[in-house]
Order: C-alpha cells, then structure tokens, then sequence
C-alpha cells in the first residue's frame, strides 16, 4: 500500500521568513514543517530519507505560483496506525536559478508531498512580519514603556480588561534587504485620528490592527499617504508583539490597538523557544485561549470608511485631498 499523506504544514522558511540575495545565491535557504499520514510503506517514511516534493512560490507577479520539484529530509516519525506523524525540512542552494522568474522576498509558498491521490500539499504559508517596531511605547502600570523594554509578567492597560500581565514578548528583526522592503513599518502620525491621537508617532506592521468602533481595522487598510503611510526610511526593523492570557485591545502611544492573536506566526519569531512550552503546545493545538479574537476584524465596510474619513479630516489642511483618496 502506498504512503497516503494526510497533512502537511509549513512551520518556517528560512531564516526570517524572506528569501533574500545571499540566501537565493550563497547559502540556500531552508524550510521545515511537519505532516501526518498513513499506510504500511515506509520506505520513504524514515528518517533521514529523502521525498521528491514540489515547491510552489507566489509572489504579487505570479498568483498561479511557480514550482520547483526539491528533496525534502525527513527528520522524526511518531504515532501510529492512521495518524503517523512526522517532521521534515528542505535545504537547496539553486533557488535562483531554479526558479529565475520569482521576486526574491517571494509572498508566499506551498508544499505537495506525494503525487496523485496519495498527496497532501500545505496552506500557503505568507511571509509577514509582528506588530510594534522598536521604541513604540505601550502603556503600562508604569506609564508608557518602550516596547523593547517590557518584561513577562509587567501589566499594560486593556480596554475590557483592566491591567493584564503579559506572557510572552515575541519579537524579530528583519535585516535582509528584501525583508526591509517588505516588512517596512506602517507609519500613523500624531494626531492622525485627532488631538493626541496618538500622542506621538505609531511604528506598527501593516497587518497590525487599530481599534476603531469596536472592530480591528489592519493598519495597511488605513494608509493615506499622508498621515498614515509606509515608512521605507526604516532601516533597522525590529518588531515586538505582546501575548496576553486573551487577545485583547491595548493602548500605544495613545492609540488603541491589538495584542498579539497567535495562528502558525507563532514559529516566525527569533525566540519562539522562550514562550513558555505549555502555552506553545496550547496555541499549536489550537485551544489557547488567546487565539479568540476580541473583535471582528474588518478590511472593508462602515467602520473602514468611517475612519478613513476621519483620518482624512485630521489631515492637514492643504492635504486633504490627497488623504481622501
């Protein structure tokens, strides 16, 4: 009988998540991932051999994706009977030629194990980047603190919730140049929403949300090219997010916004390994509390226009109508 794969999840890619110059034509890049599957061939199923996988890489240009067929690794096997389980990783130094036509920085990537009814092929798994940029400060019972300076078990403020302690602080820094492209900080102005709001300068990646009339709105969905824009000026990108027991909304520099909601970013972070293990385990099997969302997230509809409308109104006068747009 022939392996059937039943899953396949994609847990990293590369270093930080960016294939870059260096790691498309010097060292490689890497991906890992686990899967399960079931059947009595394990030939190909043991570790430290090697399956034939495609790789498919998307990128704004290319939506269909480009494949590239590689070796992946097989590194553990566990359970037993219809849920065998096991982890793998992929290491190749020809991407660039391989697949010569993708930007590298590429959006996304998907893996197929197996061929025909006995596959499985991954989610794509995006490239995106968490939350505060270094030096937002987010009120705490100590008065705003720098982001950078905040430590498991300092209390910040929540708007439902009163003061809650903070589990885990991930946080990652971004040092390829295709990465700083990509992951360049959405910038929100003071005053963006109105007198002090916020009171300084917001750094927040795009996917970031802001509270506005009780939806998260992803900051991305806000840019007007004037008091809200990319800030590419950024060279040294270094994003902090902030685990609660619940997801919840917190206050920076004034501004109300999120806290961190895990999904499978929790394994995008440089110290994923100091979250603590049993919350880990909770938030890959999915029954952490803090994966609830406190809000509905919207990217469209009333609450969107009506924040736009109000950044627009806060613009400054001769901007108007660019802000508008």
């Amino acid at each position: 009988m022939a392996t059937q794969f039943n899953s396949i999840t994609i847990l990293s890619v590369a270093g930080n998540n960016t294939i870059d110059g260096n790691e498309a034509t010097t060292s490689g890049f890497s991906i890992s991932g686990s899967g399960t599957y079931n059947g009595s061939d394990l030939s190909t199923i043991s570790p430290d051999n090697t399956i034939s996988v495609t790789v498919k890489w998307f990128d704004a240009a290319h939506p269909s994706g480009i494949t590239q067929t590689i070796s992946a690794i097989v590194d553990s096997i566990g359970g037993s009977g219809s849920n065998k389980t096991f982890t793998w990783h992929i290491d190749e130094s020809n991407f660039s030629t391989t697949v010569s036509g993708l930007n590298l920085g590429s959006d996304s990537v998907s893996v197929t194990f197996g061929t025909g009814t006995n596959s499985a092929t991954s989610n794509p798994f995006g490239f995106t980047y968490a939350c505060f940029l270094r030096g937002t400060r987010v009120l705490t019972r100590h008065g705003y603190c720098p982001v950078e300076e905040l430590a498991v078990g300092d209390e910040v403020r929540t708007l439902s919730g009163g003061w809650q302690p903070l589990r885990w602080i991930g946080h990652q820094r971004i040092a390829t140049p295709f990465g700083l492209a990509k992951g360049a900080p959405v910038r929100i102005t003071a005053g963006a929403f109105g007198p002090a709001l916020p009171e300084r300068d917001v750094y927040v990646s795009e996917d970031h949300a802001i509270f506005f009339r009780n939806q998260l709105i992803p900051a991305r969905f806000l840019i007007n090219g004037v008091t809200v824009f990319r800030d590419t000026s950024v060279k040294d990108i270094e994003y902090f997010h902030l685990l609660l027991d619940r997801h919840a909304v917190i206050f920076s520099e004034g501004l109300a916004t999120e806290s961190y909601v895990p999904c499978e970013n929790i394994d995008w972070f440089d110290n994923t390994a100091e979250c603590p293990q049993a919350l880990l385990n909770a938030i890959r099997a999915g029954t952490a509390e803090c994966l609830i969302e406190c809000y509905p997230r919207k990217t469209t509809g009333p609450a969107v226009e009506a924040a736009r409308a109000l950044l627009a109104r806060f613009a400054p006068v001769d901007a108007k109508d660019r802000a508008a747009s």
